[in-house]
């Protein structure tokens, strides 16, 4: 059985956690911004619901091949 090197597994790890908090933060920020739109405009529960819907979708859009570059680069470093 080959040994496993802790250093390596700690910074992989600490690469994965960056890149899924990356992505994270991300889908509630943009999830945050659609929703205070649909306050702003006085919109009702179902559209303000589907609304934080629609961020999460395009936070995961936009912050997943971010994070995956931030996973990449945490790697080779």
């Amino acid at each position: 059985m080959t040994p496993v090197d802790a250093n390596g597994a700690r910074e992989f790890l600490e690469a994965i956690i960056a890149a899924f908090s990356l992505l994270g933060g991300g889908m509630a920020y943009l999830s945050g911004y659609y929703a205070a739109h649909a306050l702003a405009q006085d919109s009702s529960p179902d559209d303000l619901s589907q609304a934080v819907n629609e961020g999460v979708g395009v936070g995961f859009k936009y912050a997943s091949p971010t994070s995956i570059v931030a996973l990449i680069i945490m790697v080779w470093s």
